[in-house]
């Protein structure tokens, strides 16, 4: 099958930026691609590397990549390239294909339906402002706490505060993005090992320590993140959480037979998607909730800046950038 290959690029600001122990995210840059096959079908795809520094390698490699190629030839080049591009052009090839199809609304956009992430500068009052929305929603809520921006006295405070106000009603996840080391870890799992509110332990360790982090979940659950990125073959390994981002993958269709064929313990992530790399989220989270251990996924909605790169018709963004 011949392909015609195109790509645009693409920058936006969050809403409001986003911290965590390693980096601040406050624009996201990134390009949209999309294919054409010989017989008119039409496929999108989202390159969006989460640090800045991968921008140059993916611009530099997504150049090499001719207007007009064949499939076996796409497949094979990329291969070598960043994961980020290996996703997008796969992402294409499997909206071509049929692999996935889309629907054309997912209900992602309520307050309930996605894991809330909490500001780190001001975690209590943040904290209050959603337990006031809620009681006027009625429904469970989730929300995600990013740790180790602090000192880890301070935020132990918190977290006795934030435990003494949330009802079951209430889940959290507390993300440390590799920052701890182990007796902080350790420390943290203690308080939190018989706490019913706690979903999991994000990657309180960092990615190397794999056997820290193996001990640690026979305490608590502790869902991968980083370390899944670092060694993918710890998807198939690791017996706990998985944090799993499908734009950072090299193919997100391998997510997607896992969803269907029912694995568990996987919670779907944003790495700041577009409305293209969105409909992947949103597809694959629907397909979580349909799991043995639903969810609600992490989508960083109240972080989504109002702009038509978040429209959910893949053509209409493509034809406004």
């Amino acid at each position: 099958m011949n392909l015609i290959f195109k790509k645009k690029s693409y920058c936006f600001s969050l809403s409001t930026k986003v911290e965590n122990s390693k980096t601040t995210y406050l624009t996201k840059s990134g390009w949209i691609i999309k294919l054409i096959s010989n017989d008119k079908k039409i496929g999108f795809g989202e390159v969006s590397p989460l640090y800045s520094k991968d921008l140059k390698k993916c611009s530099k490699q997504l150049n090499m990549i001719p207007e007009h190629v064949e499939v076996f030839k796409l497949s094979e080049q990329i291969n070598i390239f960043h994961p980020c591009i290996q996703s997008a052009i796969n992402s294409a090839l499997a909206e071509i294909n049929g692999k996935i199809i889309f629907k054309k609304k997912y209900y992602f956009d309520e307050i309930d339906n996605t894991a809330i992430l909490l500001n780190p500068k001001n975690v209590i009052s943040d904290l209050n402002k959603i337990k006031k929305r809620q009681s006027n929603i009625g429904k469970s809520l989730t929300i995600k706490w990013k740790v180790a921006l602090k000192n880890n006295h301070e935020e132990e405070a918190s977290l006795e505060e934030i435990l003494s106000q949330i009802g079951n009603n209430i889940k959290l996840r507390i993300d440390a993005n590799g920052s701890w080391g182990r007796e902080i870890a350790y420390r943290w799992a203690d308080i939190l090992k018989d706490n019913k509110n706690i979903d999991w332990l994000e990657q309180p360790l960092c990615v190397d320590d794999i056997d820290g982090l193996k001990e640690l979940n026979k305490k608590i659950p502790i869902a991968l993140d980083e370390s899944l990125l670092k060694f993918p073959n710890l998807i198939d390994e690791w017996k706990g959480w998985q944090i799993r981002r499908p734009s950072q993958e090299n193919n997100p269709v391998k997510l997607l037979r896992e969803l269907e064929n029912k694995k568990a313990l996987i919670s779907i992530s944003t790495s700041f998607e577009t409305g293209i790399g969105n409909r992947w989220l949103y597809h694959l989270a629907s397909l979580q909730l349909q799991g043995p251990t639903p969810k609600v996924p992490g989508l960083a909605m109240n972080r989504i800046p109002d702009s038509f790169l978040f429209l959910d018709e893949a053509q209409k963004i493509w034809d406004q950038l």
